[in-house]
């Protein structure tokens, strides 16, 4: 089966899961490891992945054609020393290069829409949502 994704002007009406202009068909498989990343993290560590991914993702951008590390160790570069050091963070990881990997893959489509998307809805969680006790690995 074949799937084409013609380009949109507004998000599919009703699906707040497809951001403005991107493929229904690329939001559904993006949409579970945003969700993976939302459950994973507190909604306040949800809230600064987004942004450093975000800024990673801005930074690969700027430096496209030139030398360069690459959007990962951007990423891992902005979250700093404490990252990575509970199953949650690598989890959220995970989805993170899953994610960047499918929209790679699509043609015109665009990280930083997935990633404003996966931000506000963090945002939209962080009021008043239990933090999750993170498990350090090997625990």
């Amino acid at each position: 089966m074949t799937h084409t994704c013609e380009p949109t002007t507004a998000s599919v009406p009703g699906d707040p899961g497809v951001p403005c202009g991107e493929c229904p068909e690329v939001a559904s498989l993006v949409a579970p490891y945003l969700r993976i990343i939302r459950s994973a993290l507190s909604p306040v560590e949800a809230e600064r992945f987004f942004v450093r991914a975000l800024d990673a993702h801005e930074e690969e951008r700027r430096r496209d054609g030139a030398l360069q590390l690459g959007f990962s160790a951007y990423l891992w570069d902005g979250l700093g020393d404490s990252w990575g050091k509970s199953l949650a963070h690598t989890s959220a990881w995970e989805a993170m290069q899953a994610i960047r990997h499918l929209v790679r893959k699509a043609p015109r489509a665009d990280l930083a829409a997935y990633l404003r998307l996966g931000l506000r809805h963090a945002r939209e969680l962080g009021t008043g949502s239990p933090g999750r006790t993170p498990v350090a690995v090997g625990a």
